[in-house]
């Protein structure tokens, strides 16, 4: 895996970043502390920050939303527990077509783009004024549809033409995944962003096939001032450096407010249960076979904290708190759920003659989601190859797939399921979705996994 240090803007500009001010609206503590967590300016003897060499004179000082927040150093190549908690302002869903669309707006902030195995840091540029993500999901069953072309955000004073972005597909812990870019809009005011959303490229399949094959466009309006900025950067909540790094992951808050779980606090209902089966992604597996893959987070502890009622760790997420079902909860028998590059490759074998398949074969389902938060993993490539004895029986490509009961994952027919057979899954592109951070460092080297197959 390559890591480079930035030499883009969010929005692609081949350029550096320079200097940015922390916000200077009164009431806002959060910046404060942001300040001596990242460094900021240095303080003469009476109090004041001295100026910079590169500022301007002649031009007054513009404070920007973008905070200054301390980062993980050396983070582990595996999701990890970043620095804080974002705070955003959470807008009315709207529609576009046959999506739904779920805008948020926060601070601008870096985010990581993928390149093949290369993995690039985006800087917020010095004139970005705001974070914008959208969720595309269906509006019945508010399953994530997985859009990754033909999207388009324009921003501009409401009632004006806006300017046009590329939203990135992304994944984030808090979030799960999404689209969204950093955007500047200037003055103070009342603003509206249209959206976009292309067909998806996934196979449809079950209540969802023939659907999401046109584009839709929706918008929403969101206001730029004092309040928005004092809120998002005033609502950062940040964790104790002993935590920063630490192997798990922010609750995905968004996942839990989609099924009406508001309460983020000590709520056992969501803890250790193995009645979920949520400890697919981490716990043992013995009913698979001598695995290797299944053990790789079988001595991970499993602990859970929370920070001003923000759940954080490596505790089991309800059935409802996730983009993808548990494990045990996916059609036909369950296979194992190896993990590579820390990603989970939930894995399912459907019985013959299933409505998944033209005749009477078995169906192979491997749903790829994030550790703990049991999000979707999208735009990979994955392959397969079934052996018996020593002699391959099929292999070939899995397709990309979004169905209403096995959610997105990617599959195959197979003609033949041996009992006894080794599966072998091989990554062949790590997830192309841009990260958050937290998961940066994870889902890019991603070696192959074998499964002993146990047909229904």
């Amino acid at each position: 895996m390559t890591r480079k240090r930035p030499t883009t803007d969010a929005r692609g500009t081949d350029r550096r970043v320079g200097r940015r001010h922390l916000l200077s609206a009164a009431g806002v503590a959060g910046a404060a502390v942001l300040a001596g967590c990242a460094g900021g300016d240095d303080e003469t003897d009476d109090g004041e920050p001295e100026d910079d060499d590169d500022d301007d004179d002649d031009e007054p000082s513009e404070p920007t939303v973008a905070p200054e927040l301390p980062q993980v150093e050396d983070p582990p190549d595996a999701v990890y527990v970043p620095t804080h908690f974002e705070a955003m302002r959470h807008l009315e869903p709207v529609s576009a077509g046959e999506y739904e669309l779920v805008p948020m707006v926060t601070y601008p902030h870096q985010f990581w783009n993928v390149t093949g195995e290369e993995v690039e840091v985006a800087e917020v540029a010095d004139d970005d004024d705001v974070h914008l993500m959208v969720t595309v999901r269906d509006p019945e069953t508010e399953m994530i549809v997985p859009v990754e072309t033909g999207l388009e955000l324009s921003v501009g004073p409401e009632g004006e033409p806006g300017d046009t972005y590329a939203p990135w597909p992304m994944i984030s812990q808090e979030m799960g995944f999404h689209v969204g870019n950093n955007v500047p809009l200037g003055e103070d005011g009342t603003y509206e962003a249209e959206v976009r959303v292309g067909s998806i490229d996934a196979r449809t399949t079950g209540e969802f096939d023939g659907r999401f094959e046109e584009a839709g466009e929706g918008s929403f309006t969101f206001e730029f001032d004092d309040e928005f900025r004092e809120e998002v950067v005033g609502g950062v909540v940040y964790l104790e450096e002993e935590e920063w790094g630490r192997e798990g992951a922010l609750e995905n808050h968004v996942a839990a407010m989609d099924h009406d779980h508001h309460d983020h606090g000590d709520n056992d209902d969501h803890g250790d249960n193995d009645d979920h089966g949520d400890n697919d992604d981490h716990g043992d597996n013995d009913d698979h076979g001598d695995n290797d893959d299944h053990g790789d987070n079988d001595d991970r502890e499993l602990w859970e904290e929370t920070e001003d009622n923000n759940r954080y760790g490596t505790f089991s997420r309800g059935p409802d708190e996730g983009e993808t079902p548990p494990a045990m909860e996916l059609p036909g028998e369950l296979q194992g759920t190896p993990t590579t590059g820390d990603a989970v490759l939930a894995t399912t074998l459907l019985a013959p003659g299933s409505r998944l398949v033209d005749d009477e074969e078995y169906y192979l389902a491997v749903s790829t989601r994030t550790p703990y938060n049991r999000s979707i993993l999208p735009m990979m490539g994955l392959s397969y190859r079934l052996e018996d004895d020593g002699d391959v029986l099929a292999e070939g490509s899995l397709t990309e797939t979004l169905d209403h009961e096995l959610g997105y994952h990617y599959g195959v027919a197979l003609d033949e399921a041996p009992d006894g057979g080794e599966l072998i899954l091989e990554v062949d592109t790590a997830p192309q979705v841009s990260r958050h951070a937290g998961y940066e460092t994870a889902f890019v080297e991603m070696p192959p996994v074998t499964i002993e197959l146990t047909p229904p």
